[in-house]
C-alpha cells in the first residue's frame, strides 16, 4: 500500500487514506490542520478526482494536489493543472519519484511525470510561440524548465543566470499570459502551444 511505503520513507508522512473524494472532502472540512499535499486519484468512486480539485482548493487553498493516474491523457493533464493541481504522476511512478514530487510541490513547484513532460515538450518542439504573446526565446526556455517542476533557483543555476533575472522573466510571463500562478502559467502555455 502506498501509504505504508510513504511512511516508511521518513521523508514524508501520510496521515490519512480516503477511498472516495466525498470522504476526503468531508475529512478536510473537519480538519483543524489541513495537509500540505494531497495525492488524488483521477478514478475515484462516484466522483472523479478531477472534479474534487476545486472543492479541495476552496476548503484549503494552501494544500497542494498531486494527481495520480493510469492514463496520461493530455486533456486530463490540462484539466487538472487548470483547476489547481500542482502535479501529475502516473501510478507506475516509483515511490522515490512520488516522494520527490511531494517535497517539490510542498515548496511551491509544479511536478509532472517525466514521460508526460517529455511528450508534451516533444510535441510542441520547434513550433514558434503564438505571436500575440510576444514570448522571447529566453522566456520560453525558462517556461519549459518551470513546466518540468524546477524551482526559480534551479532554473537560474541551470541557465547561469541570477535568481532575480529569472524572477523578472517569470513576472513578465505572468503579465504576458495574464495569469497569477505558476500552475496557471504552465496550463495556459500548454494550451496555447507555447511549450
Amino acid at each position: 500500500m502506498l501509504q505504508t511505503t510513504l511512511n516508511e520513507s521518513k521523508k514524508v508522512f501520510c496521515e490519512r487514506c480516503c477511498y472516495s473524494t466525498r470522504t476526503a472532502i468531508s475529512a478536510l472540512a473537519k480538519s483543524g490542520s489541513p495537509p500540505c499535499v494531497i495525492l488524488l486519484d483521477i478514478r475515484m468512486p462516484r466522483q472523479s478526482g478531477l472534479d474534487a480539485i476545486a472543492p479541495i482548493k476552496e476548503l484549503s487553498p494552501g494544500t497542494q494536489i498531486i494527481m495520480l493516474t493510469s492514463h496520461d491523457l493530455d486533456e486530463n493533464i490540462r484539466t487538472a493543472i487548470s483547476r489547481g493541481a500542482a502535479g501529475f504522476l502516473l501510478k507506475t511512478s516509483k515511490p522515490g519519484a512520488i516522494i520527490k514530487a511531494i517535497e517539490q510541490v510542498a515548496k511551491g513547484s509544479i511536478r509532472l511525470d517525466s514521460a508526460i513532460m517529455d511528450r508534451i515538450i516533444n510535441s510542441f518542439l520547434g513550433q514558434e510561440p503564438v505571436p500575440r504573446y510576444r514570448i522571447t526565446p529566453r522566456e520560453r526556455d525558462i517556461l519549459r524548465r518551470i513546466a518540468t517542476g524546477r524551482s526559480t533557483k534551479r532554473v537560474a543555476r541551470d541557465l547561469g543566470l541570477s535568481y532575480y533575472t529569472v524572477d523578472t522573466h517569470l513576472k513578465n510571463l505572468f503579465q504576458k499570459l495574464q495569469v497569477h500562478t505558476r500552475h496557471g502559467m504552465v496550463a495556459k502555455a500548454s494550451q496555447e502551444k507555447l511549450i
